[in-house]
């Protein structure tokens, strides 16, 4: 719920940094003036662009905190592999508290190369990217999606990392630029970086 006279902090994420730049110029012209998103109007107080690069050189062990819930959604086709039994024949299962940890990982994983490999046009097989992880909770969202009402349900987690590099800390630069999960667009799967001192 927004409600009038609130003060709001939106964020956008990407990789494409052209795409942000171009984002941060044209919301600079807006300043302190109003702007219609949809049917609600906002005042632009202030824009910027926020670098958040993950520790490089194999220095620095950090932290990805959920900032939004994150959606992981098993395909029919996976369920018996991850033992789990739903109640109904649905298309996909999202990931709950009650699943094994061990789905939420591979998805994950599996979802973030494809992405990867979507952007940068490699071709990256799957491997282990997430291996300390801390459970904080599971949410349900209400959502209406093309006029439809639904429930999403997300998880939030933090993700601890020693110092690392190469591949693996690319792909979790992509994480952290792209988003974690499905329905980034959307606004899920967002996560901070936390820096150990």
């Amino acid at each position: 719920m927004i409600n009038e006279g609130s003060n709001k902090t939106l964020i956008i994420a990407s990789p494409d940094r052209h795409l942000i730049e171009t984002l941060s110029h044209s919301l600079d012209g807006v300043t302190n003036r109003e702007i219609k998103i949809g049917e609600m109007t906002f005042r632009v107080e202030a824009a910027g662009i926020l670098d958040h690069d993950l520790p490089r050189d194999g220095f620095g062990e950090f932290t990805l905190t959920s900032g939004t819930p994150i959606v992981v959604r098993i395909p029919q086709n996976r369920l018996r592999e991850y033992g789990i039994t739903p109640k109904h024949p649905y298309r996909y299962v999202y990931w709950r508290k009650e699943h094994a940890p061990t789905a939420f990982m591979k998805q994950l994983e599996e979802n973030l190369i494809k992405k990867y490999n979507e952007y940068y046009d490699t071709e990256l097989e799957p491997f282990q990217i997430f291996e300390q992880l801390q459970f904080k909770k599971q949410v349900a969202v209400p959502l209406t999606i093309n006029g439809e009402e639904t429930t999403i349900v997300g998880t939030l987690w933090d993700f601890h990392f020693a110092p690392l590099d190469g591949l693996r800390r690319n792909l979790l630069q992509f994480g952290l630029d792209a988003g974690l999960g499905e329905m980034n667009s959307l606004g899920f799967g967002f996560v901070n970086l936390v820096i150990q001192n």
